[in-house]
């Protein structure tokens, strides 16, 4: 679950750290004495108010936008699952993908939570209470609820492909593994959201498999191709429509909008990739430095999203897979990530993964979330900076650490002190 936090005020971790703290850990710490002078060394408290000093210049806005000079990003990330996905090309570590923009969204990712658009009517349908991870109050449940319902609608007047052509949709000849091709209508793009009238629709062929080579194509109202199926529908608005803010759209805070960046559209095997220009011109692709932001709606009625109406995949397109496999497939890793090392991703102000490492294995940590972080030694109330600290992690930073004798380390964010996490070295 995504929550809305924003970086700590000083006052709260001083205070946090200045006040002792709990029992030690593998690492051999004990019990840190109650006398707040000798509980922490003052260089600690102004390491860590550097931290949060430094982290408070990030530019939030900027970084969703033009993603400013000055990071030096890594690869790291997995669509649908972090907010930041950066890819390691040819000619460098390059953004290829935010979630966002900024607001106090949920990514509604939980299977036992009701993300899905079944789900989410049958629940207004039972008046039964919101869930409270869902941060959504009964007016928006019931006016999202309505949304989808127009874009249902929509969708099943265009269930046959040949209606798609009719009405001036066009392939992009590009089926993308649990997502479908894209066929969009470009004069309605840049006109202003409308639930009622996505500016894309998703298919997939009909016979459930992977097509080998680009799909058809509409010959006027007529489609030239294998049978598709519809799968879902989509939205775009360009980011000068939107600015930095988030759309005015769907109800509620479940609609996680994503822009990506240096895709390389298409080429002779009718596939996305993220390779510089040159490659992508000389493959026969498309190249964007960026597209407008956009947002999956799985409001098809054969392909109801347990991962979420407005997920990123669903798991019901070809090739079906489980979630595990869908992230394990879709995580990024550069050449700097250490030859055998566990990942942890470091997305929605939570430390990702099992955080399990065999003695000697580097556990390599990838921040993919909206703002800095911090993987510090120790606790808020007993921080320990000088057995380990990645120091300021900006988005797209990683940080790897090792441990020489097995147990159980504690780690947290200094910049959030509610981020904790226990590491356990076998």
């Amino acid at each position: 679950m995504k929550r809305t936090i924003l970086v700590i005020a000083l006052s709260s971790l001083v205070v946090a750290a200045c006040a002792g703290g709990g029992a030690g850990d593998a690492s051999g710490d004990t019990t840190a004495s109650t006398v707040a002078d000798d509980a922490i060394d003052i260089d600690t408290v102004d390491k860590l108010n550097d931290y949060i000093a430094e982290a408070a210049t990030f530019d939030q806005a900027g970084a969703d936008a033009q993603f400013p000079q000055g990071l030096e990003f890594a690869a790291g990330g997995a669509p649908g699952y972090t907010r930041y996905v950066f890819r390691e090309h040819s000619e460098g570590v390059v953004p290829t993908l935010v979630e966002g923009p900024i607001g106090d969204q949920v990514r509604c990712l939980e299977s036992d939570l009701p993300c899905s658009m079944d789900e989410l009517m049958a629940l207004h349908d039972s008046a039964e209470p919101v869930p409270p991870e869902l941060e959504m109050s009964d007016a928006e449940l019931e006016d999202l609820v309505g949304q989808l319902a127009q874009l249902r609608a929509f969708a099943v007047q265009h269930a046959d492909v040949d209606d798609a052509c009719a009405a001036g949709f066009r392939s992009d000849r590009i089926q993308t593994a649990n997502m479908g091709s894209h066929f969009y209508k470009p004069e309605w793009i840049a006109d202003g959201f409308d639930p009622s009238r996505p500016e894309i629709l998703l298919y997939a062929l009909a016979d459930g498999t992977m097509p080998s080579g680009p799909v058809g194509q509409c010959n006027g109202a007529v489609w030239e191709g294998e049978p598709m199926t519809l799968v879902g529908t989509s939205f775009i608005i360009p980011p000068q429509v939107i600015g930095d803010d988030h759309p005015e759209a769907f109800a509620g805070p479940l609609d996680n909008w994503h822009i990506h960046y240096n895709l390389c559209r298409g080429n002779a095997q009718g596939r996305d990739t993220f390779v510089p220009r040159s490659e992508c011109v000389a493959s026969g692709g498309s190249f964007s430095a960026a597209l407008g932001w956009m947002i999956h709606a799985w409001v098809a009625p054969a392909h109801d999203n347990q991962l979420g109406v407005f997920g990123m995949w669903n798991d019901t397109i070809a090739p079906e897979t489980s979630e595990a496999e869908m992230l394990d497939s879709r995580q990024s890793r550069g050449s700097d990530f250490p030859e055998g090392a566990e990942q942890s991703l470091i997305s929605d102000f939570l430390y990702g993964g099992d955080l399990t490492a065999a003695v000697g294995q580097s556990l390599f940590f990838s921040n993919v979330d909206s703002v800095p972080h911090t993987v510090t030694a120790g606790t808020p109330d007993a921080p320990a900076l000088d057995r380990f600290d990645s120091g300021l992690l900006d988005p797209g930073s990683n940080y790897a650490v090792s441990f020489d004798e097995p147990g159980e380390y504690s780690l947290f964010c200094s910049l959030h002190p509610d981020m904790v996490a226990t590491v356990t070295v076998e």
